[in-house]
C-alpha cells in the first residue's frame, strides 16, 4: 500500500518533470526562432561594453555595418565603424570612420576621400587643383616650329578616370596657322586642335586618362606646332580638372 508521503513525492517529482520537459521545449523553440525581429531602445539608450561590437548582416551572413571595435590584419583593435559593400565575396570596406578621420574607399582599396583631421578643417582627398591664365596672348606660351613641342606641362595625381580641359588659342601673326594636341603620358587626349590668327576656345573631353595604378603621378603636357605663315602659335590652358566617370 502506497503511503500519503510517498504519494507527494510522486506527484512532485512528476510535477518537476514536466517543468523540465517544458523547460527544454522552450529552449529548443527559442534556438530556432527568428529573434528580435523588431525592436525599439528607449530613453535609456543601448551600451557596448568590454570591447563589444554590433555587427549588421544581410540574409546571406555578409556584414553591412560593424560598430564598435573593429579587427585589424595585423591582430589589433580600434574603436570605430565599418561599412560595407555587400558584394558576393563580402568583407569589403566601402567607409570607415576611425579616431575621427571619416574616409570612403574604392573597390580596390584606395581611400578616394577623408577629412583633413591634422587641420581640423576641411578635406584630405581629393586634391583640388585651381587653374589661373593670363589674358594677353602674346604672353602666352609659343612656338614657331614646324614639328610638335611642349609648350605647356603639368604633373597630375592620377586620382579620377577622367580630365576636362578649356584651351585658349591664337597665332600672333596675321596668316599664320598651326595645330595643338594634349598628351598625357605618351597617349593623345582628345582632337588635335586647330589654330589660326583669331583668339579661340576649345573644350577637350571629359575624356578618359592613360591606364595606370590609383595615385600614379602622370605628365600631362600641350604640344603645338606651326603650319603656314612666319609667326608663332600660342595657347594657355584656362581650366582644368579630373572627374569621375
Amino acid at each position: 500500500m502506497v503511503s500519503r508521503a510517498d504519494q507527494v513525492e510522486t506527484s512532485a517529482i512528476g510535477a518537476l518533470m514536466r517543468k523540465v520537459a517544458n523547460l527544454e521545449r522552450a529552449i529548443r523553440e527559442l534556438r530556432a526562432a527568428r529573434r528580435l525581429e523588431a525592436a525599439s531602445i528607449g530613453a535609456g539608450g543601448l551600451t557596448i561594453r568590454s570591447g563589444g561590437a554590433a555587427v549588421v548582416e544581410d540574409t546571406d551572413g555578409r556584414r553591412i555595418i560593424r560598430l564598435g571595435k573593429v579587427p585589424f590584419p595585423d591582430g589589433s583593435t580600434k574603436p570605430g565603424l565599418v561599412a560595407f559593400r555587400t558584394t558576393a565575396e563580402g568583407g569589403e570596406v566601402a567607409m570607415s570612420l576611425f579616431d575621427g578621420v571619416l574616409a570612403v574607399w574604392d573597390r580596390q582599396g584606395n581611400i578616394v576621400m577623408a577629412t583633413d583631421e591634422v587641420s581640423g578643417q576641411g578635406i584630405a582627398r581629393p586634391w583640388l587643383p585651381v587653374t589661373w591664365a593670363g589674358v594677353d596672348y602674346t604672353q602666352w606660351p609659343g612656338t614657331t616650329s614646324g614639328t610638335f613641342g611642349v609648350i605647356l606641362e603639368t604633373l597630375l595625381p592620377r586620382q579620377q578616370p577622367r580630365i576636362f580641359l578649356r584651351l585658349r588659342h591664337t597665332t600672333d601673326v596675321s596668316g599664320t596657322t598651326g595645330e595643338l594636341r594634349v598628351m598625357c603620358a605618351g597617349v593623345q587626349l582628345g582632337a588635335t586642335v586647330p589654330v589660326s590668327f583669331a583668339v579661340n576656345t576649345t573644350d577637350i573631353g571629359p575624356v578618359a586618362l592613360p591606364d595606370a595604378p590609383f595615385g600614379t603621378t602622370l605628365g600631362l603636357s600641350v604640344n603645338a606646332r606651326r603650319t603656314a605663315g612666319t609667326g608663332a602659335v600660342r595657347a594657355a590652358v584656362t581650366a582644368s580638372w579630373t572627374q569621375q566617370s
